[in-house]
């Protein structure tokens, strides 16, 4: 028989998985979600500016996202655009995107999270700009 230490200690590691998947396919966490596991922060308020602002621009023009069929963003095809280190982010930046106003609303609340969604205009500054106010009021 396992260890009673070793069983929590997988268990626990399920839980925080399963919290951190729930979150991301749904963007709710939890209200007894494990928080402060040692993993690394999805905060992705510590990207520079100037990285948020190319991550908007590089979303605007990437052909996965414009020309994919069906077009729009989702938090894979956002992180498939991010460096390794930034994927983690890729859920909060899809918030930020949503809470922004800049994503085309979805067809239903069900969905909110599952299909791809186009951006809403094409202005990129104003994009920016959105997204960087959102951006602000979180951190």
């Amino acid at each position: 028989m396992a260890h009673p230490d070793r069983c929590d200690s997988l268990i626990n590691a399920l839980r925080r998985a399963l919290d951190a998947a729930h979150a991301a396919a749904t963007g709710v966490v939890a209200d007894d979600a494990s928080v402060g596991d040692g993993a690394p922060s999805s905060d992705p308020s510590s990207l520079p500016v100037e990285r948020l602002e190319a991550i908007i621009t590089l979303l605007a023009t990437a052909p996965t996202i414009g020309a994919a069929t069906p077009p729009g963003v989702t938090k894979g095809r956002l992180a498939a655009l991010l460096s390794p280190e930034e994927r983690r982010h890729a859920g909060r930046i899809m918030e930020w995107l949503d809470r922004a106003g800049v994503l085309v609303e979805p067809r239903s609340e069900a969905v909110r999270w599952r299909e791809p969604r186009p951006l809403r205009g094409e202005d990129i500054a104003d994009l920016i700009r959105r997204v960087q106010s959102v951006a602000r009021e979180a951190a």
